[in-house]
């Protein structure tokens, strides 16, 4: 008799194990698919900022009205690139959440965090706690969450912590670094998210030389 029902059994075991398998593939495909589309965002991204940034560099030194009206395209097609890549975004979260390390790649999730830091305020702090919640589990950089946050606190006329963002000062007309909270011990809390030290950061960004605050 056990016999029997051992042998009865085999076929339903047998006919449940291929769905399994196929439902585990399709969701394999399907997030290669969307890590694939992120990346694809993320070349399209920065083929186009390059683009409006050798411009830029055209229409600094040239008063040609070809060169501006090329900039302003640029600047409209990357608006629009823009828009499309945060209302994709969108849709990715809501249907996986948010892109993690593990499942999408390194490359792919940081594709998405940038689709976030270019956005406007009101989106960045949306996208805010799903994105601190990801670096509690270690499934985004803790650098990203940095640089977000020192985004935000900028945009809200507030000092920044990590001192990741930089301005165009007025008067001078160059580049220098927004004012950071308690400055004196900032490359602490750089390190403690895995940033560079300051100095070595405004040297690569823009080749100036960093000048500590003064202790009082």
């Amino acid at each position: 008799m056990t016999n029997i029902i051992v042998l009865s059994m085999m076929p339903l075991l047998l006919s449940l194990a291929p769905s399994h398998y196929a439902q585990g593939l399709r969701t394999t495909s399907s997030n290669e698919a969307v890590r694939r589309e992120l990346l694809k965002m993320g070349e399209d991204d920065q083929k186009r900022r390059q683009d409006m940034m050798d411009l830029m560099d055209r229409l600094a030194g040239s008063d040609s009205e070809k060169v501006a009206k090329r900039w302003k395209q640029a600047v409209e097609r990357q608006n629009e690139l823009d828009s499309r890549n945060r209302q994709r975004l969108d849709e990715i979260v809501k249907d996986y959440g948010w892109p993690k390390r593990s499942v999408f790649g390194e490359e792919a999730s940081g594709v998405a965090f940038l689709v976030v830091q270019h956005a406007e305020l009101d989106y960045q702090k949306k996208y805010l706690p799903l994105i601190k919640e990801a670096v509690t589990q270690k499934e985004a950089r803790r650098s990203d969450l940095a640089m977000l946050e020192d985004r935000i606190l900028t945009r809200e006329g507030k000092k920044q912590i990590y001192g990741t963002q930089f301005r165009l000062n007025q008067k001078t007309q160059l580049m220098e670094l927004y004012p950071i909270e308690d400055e004196e011990n900032v490359d602490v809390r750089r390190v403690g998210v895995g940033l560079e030290p300051i100095a070595q950061y405004v040297k690569r960004a823009f080749g100036m030389d960093y000048a500590p605050p003064k202790k009082n």
